[in-house]
Protein backbone atom coordinates (compact mmCIF):
# COMPACT_ATOMS: atom_id res chain seq x y z
CA UNK A 1 0.00 0.00 0.00
CA UNK A 2 2.87 2.38 0.70
CA UNK A 3 4.29 1.91 -2.79
CA UNK A 4 0.88 2.67 -4.31
CA UNK A 5 0.60 5.85 -2.24
CA UNK A 6 4.10 7.00 -3.25
CA UNK A 7 3.36 6.33 -6.91
CA UNK A 8 0.04 8.17 -6.74
CA UNK A 9 1.67 11.15 -5.03
CA UNK A 10 4.57 11.22 -7.46
CA UNK A 11 2.32 10.92 -10.47
CA UNK A 12 0.10 13.69 -9.15
CA UNK A 13 3.09 15.99 -8.55
CA UNK A 14 4.37 15.34 -12.06
CA UNK A 15 1.00 15.73 -13.77
CA UNK A 16 -0.45 18.73 -11.93
CA UNK A 17 2.40 21.09 -12.68
CA UNK A 18 1.99 23.35 -15.68
CA UNK A 19 4.52 22.47 -18.40
CA UNK A 20 6.31 25.84 -18.26
CA UNK A 21 5.88 26.52 -14.56
CA UNK A 22 8.82 25.85 -12.25
CA UNK A 23 8.18 23.09 -9.75
CA UNK A 24 9.35 23.63 -6.20
CA UNK A 25 10.14 20.14 -5.01
CA UNK A 26 11.70 18.95 -1.80
CA UNK A 27 14.27 16.16 -2.01
CA UNK A 28 11.59 13.65 -0.98
CA UNK A 29 8.98 14.92 -3.44
CA UNK A 30 11.66 15.18 -6.15
CA UNK A 31 12.55 11.53 -5.59
CA UNK A 32 8.88 10.54 -5.57
CA UNK A 33 8.20 12.55 -8.72
CA UNK A 34 11.11 10.90 -10.51
CA UNK A 35 9.97 7.44 -9.41
CA UNK A 36 6.44 8.33 -10.50
CA UNK A 37 7.63 9.31 -13.96
CA UNK A 38 9.60 6.05 -14.19
CA UNK A 39 6.46 4.18 -13.22
CA UNK A 40 4.50 6.11 -15.87
CA UNK A 41 7.12 5.18 -18.48
CA UNK A 42 7.02 1.51 -17.44
CA UNK A 43 3.23 1.41 -17.53
CA UNK A 44 3.09 3.12 -20.94
CA UNK A 45 5.78 0.79 -22.29
CA UNK A 46 4.03 -2.37 -21.15
CA UNK A 47 0.84 -1.27 -22.91
CA UNK A 48 2.58 -1.08 -26.29
CA UNK A 49 1.49 -3.63 -28.88
CA UNK A 50 4.99 -4.10 -30.23
CA UNK A 51 6.74 -6.68 -28.02
CA UNK A 52 10.22 -5.27 -28.68
CA UNK A 53 9.20 -1.75 -27.68
CA UNK A 54 7.35 -3.04 -24.60
CA UNK A 55 10.35 -5.03 -23.41
CA UNK A 56 12.87 -2.31 -24.21
CA UNK A 57 10.77 0.17 -22.24
CA UNK A 58 10.48 -2.25 -19.35
CA UNK A 59 14.21 -2.92 -19.22
CA UNK A 60 14.99 0.74 -19.74
CA UNK A 61 12.77 1.82 -16.85
CA UNK A 62 14.70 -0.60 -14.61
CA UNK A 63 17.99 0.86 -15.80
CA UNK A 64 16.61 4.34 -15.18
CA UNK A 65 15.84 3.35 -11.59
CA UNK A 66 19.45 2.23 -11.19
CA UNK A 67 20.61 5.54 -12.69
CA UNK A 68 18.32 7.43 -10.31
CA UNK A 69 19.68 5.51 -7.32
CA UNK A 70 23.27 6.16 -8.43
CA UNK A 71 22.53 9.84 -9.04
CA UNK A 72 21.00 10.30 -5.60
CA UNK A 73 23.73 8.30 -3.87
CA UNK A 74 26.49 10.30 -5.53
CA UNK A 75 24.74 13.58 -4.73
CA UNK A 76 24.17 12.58 -1.10
CA UNK A 77 27.78 11.50 -0.71
CA UNK A 78 29.04 14.79 -2.14
CA UNK A 79 26.77 16.85 0.12
CA UNK A 80 27.41 14.84 3.29
CA UNK A 81 31.06 15.75 3.84
CA UNK A 82 33.91 17.98 2.93
CA UNK A 83 34.49 18.59 -0.74
CA UNK A 84 37.92 17.43 -1.73
CA UNK A 85 39.66 15.81 -4.65
CA UNK A 86 40.11 12.63 -2.62
CA UNK A 87 36.36 12.38 -2.00
CA UNK A 88 35.57 12.92 -5.67
CA UNK A 89 38.20 10.34 -6.63
CA UNK A 90 36.51 7.84 -4.32
CA UNK A 91 33.26 8.46 -6.21
CA UNK A 92 34.75 7.92 -9.67
CA UNK A 93 33.71 4.24 -9.90
CA UNK A 94 30.11 5.19 -9.07
CA UNK A 95 30.20 8.10 -11.52
CA UNK A 96 31.63 5.83 -14.21
CA UNK A 97 28.90 3.26 -13.56
CA UNK A 98 26.25 5.98 -13.72
CA UNK A 99 27.60 7.15 -17.07
CA UNK A 100 27.64 3.60 -18.45
CA UNK A 101 24.04 3.07 -17.32
CA UNK A 102 23.05 6.39 -18.91
CA UNK A 103 24.68 5.35 -22.20
CA UNK A 104 22.76 2.07 -22.17
CA UNK A 105 19.51 3.89 -21.40
CA UNK A 106 20.22 6.13 -24.40
CA UNK A 107 20.93 3.12 -26.64
CA UNK A 108 17.69 1.40 -25.68
CA UNK A 109 15.74 4.66 -26.09
CA UNK A 110 17.20 5.14 -29.58
CA UNK A 111 16.23 1.59 -30.56
CA UNK A 112 12.74 2.19 -29.20
CA UNK A 113 12.44 5.48 -31.15
CA UNK A 114 13.68 3.88 -34.37
CA UNK A 115 11.26 0.99 -33.94
CA UNK A 116 8.33 3.40 -33.52
CA UNK A 117 9.49 5.47 -36.51
CA UNK A 118 9.78 2.36 -38.70
CA UNK A 119 6.10 1.58 -38.12
CA UNK A 120 4.94 5.06 -39.17
CA UNK A 121 3.72 5.42 -42.76
CA UNK A 122 6.34 6.90 -45.03
CA UNK A 123 5.70 10.41 -46.34
CA UNK A 124 6.40 10.83 -50.01
CA UNK A 125 7.87 13.98 -51.46
CA UNK A 126 5.40 16.19 -53.26
CA UNK A 127 5.15 15.57 -56.96
CA UNK A 128 5.29 19.25 -57.97
CA UNK A 129 8.76 18.75 -59.45
CA UNK A 130 7.89 15.49 -61.11
CA UNK A 131 7.91 15.62 -64.87
CA UNK A 132 10.43 18.41 -65.08
CA UNK A 133 13.62 17.63 -66.81
CA UNK A 134 16.73 18.42 -64.85
CA UNK A 135 18.65 21.36 -66.23
CA UNK A 136 22.27 21.07 -67.17
CA UNK A 137 24.73 23.88 -66.90
CA UNK A 138 25.82 25.57 -70.11
CA UNK A 139 29.03 24.28 -71.56
CA UNK A 140 31.92 26.73 -71.88
CA UNK A 141 32.79 27.90 -75.40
Amino acid sequence: MTKKKIRDTASTVARTAKPDAPINLTPVSDHEARLGRLHDYLTKSLKKKDALEANLGSINSGLMRVALWLDETIEHTIESGPRSIERIESLLPAIDTQLRVARQVDRFAQIEIRSAEARKPKKFASNTNMGRMPTTPALPD
